[in-house]
């Protein structure tokens, strides 16, 4: 009267194909594959590492660039408000003593 479902009946198999599957692939893993030596040094081996270091290279340059463009654009922007600008405060402060203040309101 007490039966067992079909699944346990299932599981030492189960677990036979996974033993089976783990003993592969421990045999897989115990062979050394012997390294390949070029024959002069003059001719190198195709290796990630070179690759790495011109993708490193690039980025690094595009962010330098990405960073100068701010700098860039502030040293070469005009950012007095209109021509007359100079020529006013030479006008209302020419000895450059006094310290001009300006209304906020009017700039927003």
């Amino acid at each position: 009267f007490w039966s067992r479902p079909p699944v346990a009946a299932a599981l030492p198999l189960a677990k036979m194909v996974m033993r089976g599957a783990l003993a592969l692939s421990r045999r897989a893993m115990m062979t050394i594959e012997p390294p390949v030596f070029t024959k002069s040094r003059f001719a190198r081996r195709s290796n990630m590492m070179d690759e790495d270091r011109v993708k490193f290279y690039n980025w690094n340059l595009a962010c330098i660039a990405l960073t100068a463009v701010p700098f860039l654009w502030m040293y070469t922007v005009n950012y007095r408000t209109s021509e007359d600008t100079m020529a006013l405060i030479r006008t209302l402060n020419p000895m450059g003593l006094e310290r001009i203040k300006y209304d906020l309101r009017l700039y927003g």
